[in-house]
């Protein structure tokens, strides 16, 4: 298992190493959050990035209101 200590950018991004994106070509990537850990697992199923928007959950009772979504989406 190989380890790097990345920065997060003022925009919340994680650069992933080039050499690390050339091996990973065009495989989805799986984040998983939790309280104390991120976890990055690039997925062997290749797919479109649509096929997996159903599966993220957001705790929004209207979506009409962007910005309350953009809050929830981005802190």
């Amino acid at each position: 298992m190989i380890e790097k200590i990345a920065q997060i950018d003022k925009f919340g991004r994680i650069v992933i190493p080039a050499e690390w994106r050339k091996n990973l070509g065009k495989r989805v990537v799986l984040i998983k959050l939790s309280d104390d850990e991120i976890l990055i697992r690039a997925i062997k199923k290749r797919g479109k990035l649509t096929d997996f928007v159903d599966s993220i959950e957001i705790d929004v009772e209207n979506f009409e209101n962007t910005h309350a979504l953009r809050n929830k989406i981005y802190g």
